[in-house]
């Protein structure tokens, strides 16, 4: 998900740089190959980001930590924008209610699941898009369809 978002910014802005935890990108083969003929996206595997600086209510830099040497080095940005992957962490409730090959939670456009009366929302679920933004929206949406649902059942 990284590498997918540094290309769509790097549409946008004048460079982008990508800290990546893990010693190599787990990207698909053909989205590094489009990274790496952007000229304006880089990267830095096997670092561990320690903290987000600002200066001026302004973000200014990342301070971040090279997993082998252990040393601390700092880079310079204007703006942070956070990926964890891709894989939704729903094993636990894999069992009860139905989940597709991703590993998403099948939802209703109210956010109901295969099972009555569990709901789920945010990146987890089926929903096509992927962001902070759409997540909150669909929390206000699924807490909407939770309430109708429980004063239906008369349970609130």
């Amino acid at each position: 998900s990284g590498v997918e978002a540094a290309l769509d910014l790097s549409l946008i802005v004048n460079h982008v740089t990508i800290l990546e935890f893990q010693t190599q990108l787990k990207a698909d083969d053909v989205l590094i190959e489009r990274m790496k003929k952007a000229k304006n996206i880089s990267y830095k595997a096997n670092v561990e980001c320690q903290e987000i600086l600002s200066k001026a209510n302004r973000v200014n830099a990342i301070a971040y930590r090279e997993r082998t040497s252990g040393l601390v080095d700092f880079l310079d940005v204007e703006g942070v924008f956070i990926q964890i992957g891709l894989i939704p962490n729903t094993e636990f409730i894999s069992e009860l209610i139905k989940i597709n090959e991703y590993g998403e939670i099948i939802v209703d456009s109210n956010g109901e699941t295969s099972q009555p009366g569990i709901f789920a929302c945010g990146d987890v679920t089926t929903d096509k898009y992927k962001q902070i933004v759409i997540a909150m929206g669909g929390g206000a949406r699924v807490s909407l369809a939770v309430a109708e649902y429980l004063t239906a059942a008369k349970v609130a």
